[in-house]
């Protein structure tokens, strides 16, 4: 019988395993990989990323050559055409030296088990400015860049 119940509750979620999901809970958001090649003096700068009336602000970390920048939105996000806003600011500077928008709907995305999300993934190069696609060589950067600073070591126990 438990395994009767179990399967009915998959067929229900949309979930094609007896385990919980991956997708749980999933979040939607848009983000932009920016690539600093090109750029100099941004180490102690800052970032801002806005959309649909959402903004996050932080710090530019020093010796990276692709920032991954993500703003979460609220799960009830209109998908519809709308702007999105990357600025980025030499430290002591008032002005932004990077200053650009542009329009994107956002993309449904789901797990396959029942969750859903709208995001989607932006790029800044010196070349090409904003873009509305994540150019191959940018996404390969940042794969080079994420698989250098792994290491063997297991992650911390949690506490």
């Amino acid at each position: 019988m438990p395994a009767v119940v179990a399967l009915v509750l998959a067929a229900l979620s949309g979930c094609s395993q007896e385990g919980p999901c991956a997708g749980y809970d999933v979040v939607s958001g848009v983000g932009v990989m920016f690539d600093r090649k090109g750029y100099v003096d941004l180490a102690g700068g800052s970032y801002e990323l806005c959309a649909r009336g959402e903004c996050v602000r932080g710090e530019l970390p020093r010796r990276e050559r692709i920032t991954h920048v993500s703003l979460p939105l609220p799960h009830d996000v209109d998908p519809d055409s709308g702007p999105v806003r990357f600025r980025v600011t030499r430290q002591g500077e008032i002005r932004p030296m990077i200053d650009a928008s542009v329009d994107v709907r956002l993309i449904r995305q789901t797990d396959g088990c029942g969750s859903s999300a709208y995001n989607r993934g932006l790029a800044f190069s010196k070349e090409q400015g904003l873009a509305t696609r994540v150019p191959k060589a940018v996404g390969d950067a940042w794969s080079r860049q994420v698989g250098s600073q792994a290491t063997v070591d297991p992650d911390p126990p949690s506490e």
